[in-house]
């Protein structure tokens, strides 16, 4: 068998370097751009939690602002109190008679 000359040698071993530089390169910039894809859905969905609490927090200060204006207005009594009840029966069935 006849050795290639040195040159071929030299140019197999400089092509096979360029091929596993060029691998490595693809590789690398693969990787980047999954992870700049991954951070950017990271950011979405921090985006949408934070703008789902914030909702949260609107809804329960909009329901806190009413229970306080329901507390400052003049409390009338319950309806009992006020008002005869009206179309009950005068013997209700399964209660205690009271003492």
């Amino acid at each position: 068998m006849i050795e290639p000359s040195l040159t071929s040698q030299l140019l197999g071993v400089g092509a096979l370097f360029i091929g596993f530089l060029g691998a490595g390169i693809h590789v690398h910039n693969r990787e980047e751009r999954l992870w700049k894809e991954k951070k950017a859905q990271l950011l979405r969905d921090a985006d949408i939690i934070r703008a789902s609490q914030e909702a949260f927090a609107k809804g329960r200060e909009a329901e806190r602002r009413t229970i306080r204006e329901n507390i400052r207005r003049p409390f009338a009594g319950f309806t009992f109190d006020n008002e005869r009840p009206e179309g009950l029966k005068p013997e209700l069935v399964g209660l205690p008679a009271p003492k």
